[in-house]
């Protein structure tokens, strides 16, 4: 074992300057989640890398607007269930935002570019750790690549979500290459995210004049808001935040529209009903009369990761690895944010997320991943394929 260990860090060693070469050839291809045939260029890259390690992709198509998912696999004859490596590779950013053809570059020991963190970094780490483990004749488990093209859309309009969880049953566990995290650390749970539209209609009028008679609708607005915030239940992981409020058109004007959203963030089921609930009977009272009130909600289709047994060994054997291999343990994070590891959890397997390459400000211009990392962390989940039988 200790042998495999040893030439696997060689292999990778061995090609540290081809790894940051191909992430820059990889970012440079551009492509916002609803430039479709931006993001094809980018899969279509990383499906050539895939096949030439001797996986068989295929494609599940989402919408017509949209660049599907891809599945690799390699090693379908072999024993035991697939070990999974996901991720996508759409950005956030359109085409063009970083100022022009050929962005990406590498400066002081960090790679600055579009998606260069979130996430094509995470893709090229896994991407060489297979790459170390075909070096050394690995032929225990099937190896599934699932590469989505636009998880920035919360898949939106179609099924990817269900189709990520479609393809995940039956598999042992699963590595998400997300945005890895600048200090050391993997993600064990996320939440699901909730979009609730507050509409309040009253009776307008002039300040001074009609006081008596108008109806405020930012007034019951506010009632409305103190009762929902008190729905955050941080021993449950549950936030609750005011975040756009916009209502009134004149300084001396009683308003008679209000309109009001709000984030929830949470981590299971249970909570997700209860928040829905409440926010329909807070909804449903007045506290002024002559008001009336609306409520939408708009759900994102990312389910929540939720922490459980299986996964926190999943964790725990990368961190023994880590230290088997002279690196630094991971620290453990819960994350308020959202990706496709919950829908991939939902098959019942064990998924650890944010496995990507270090750095930050991902969804910024300024986001970057810092280089070593993808050296270290390819040399660790090559590690963990190897000792998955541990778990």
């Amino acid at each position: 074992m200790e042998k495999m260990f040893e030439e696997m860090g060689a292999y990778i060693d061995a090609h540290r300057q081809e790894m940051v070469d191909k992430l820059v050839a990889f970012a440079n291809l551009e492509g916002h989640f609803t430039e479709r045939e931006n993001v094809m260029k980018a899969r279509t890259w990383f499906q050539k890398e895939l096949e030439a390690e001797g996986f068989i992709c295929r494609f599940r198509e989402v919408a017509p607007d949209r660049c599907g998912i891809m599945i690799a696999d390699l090693g379908t004859d072999r024993p035991g269930k697939p070990i999974l490596f996901s991720g996508h590779c759409d950005t956030v950013h359109m085409t063009g935002s970083f100022g022009g053809p050929d962005p990406t570059h590498v400066e002081d020991g960090k790679i600055y570019g579009p998606g260069v963190l979130d996430m094509k970094g995470g893709l090229i780490i896994a991407l060489y750790a297979v790459k170390a483990l075909n070096a050394i004749g690995y032929k225990e488990h099937p190896i599934k690549f699932i590469v989505v093209g636009e998880e920035e859309s919360d898949h939106v309009g179609n099924d990817g979500d269900k189709i990520l969880t479609e393809e995940s049953k039956g598999a042992l566990c699963c590595f998400n290459m997300e945005t890895g995290k600048l200090q050391n650390a993997i993600c064990t749970q996320k939440k699901s995210q909730f979009t609730y539209y507050l509409t309040v209609d009253g009776v307008g009028g002039h300040a001074g004049n009609d006081f008596l008679k108008g109806r405020n609708a930012i007034n019951e607005a506010v009632f409305k808001i103190e009762e929902i915030i008190k729905l955050t239940d941080l021993s449950q992981g549950t936030t609750v935040t005011t975040a756009v409020i916009k209502g009134g058109g004149h300084t001396s004007g009683i308003a008679d529209h209000c309109e009001v959203v709000f984030d929830i963030r949470v981590t299971n089921e249970k909570e997700a009903e209860r928040t829905l609930k409440a926010m329909y009977e807070i909804a449903g009272k007045t506290f002024i009369e002559g008001t009336t009130t609306k409520l939408d909600y708009y759900r994102a289709k990312l389910l929540p990761l939720q922490e459980t047994e299986e996964s926190v060994k999943l964790f725990d054997l990368l961190n023994k690895v880590a230290v088997e291999e002279g690196f630094e343990t991971f620290e453990k994070l819960h994350l308020g944010g959202a990706s496709d590891a919950g829908n991939i959890a939902a098959a019942g397997l064990p998924v650890v997320d944010n496995c990507g390459i270090r750095g930050e400000y991902a969804h910024n211009l300024k986001e970057y991943g810092v280089i070593e990392s993808l050296y270290d962390r390819a040399k660790i989940f090559a590690g963990a394929v190897v000792k998955i039988e541990e778990m």
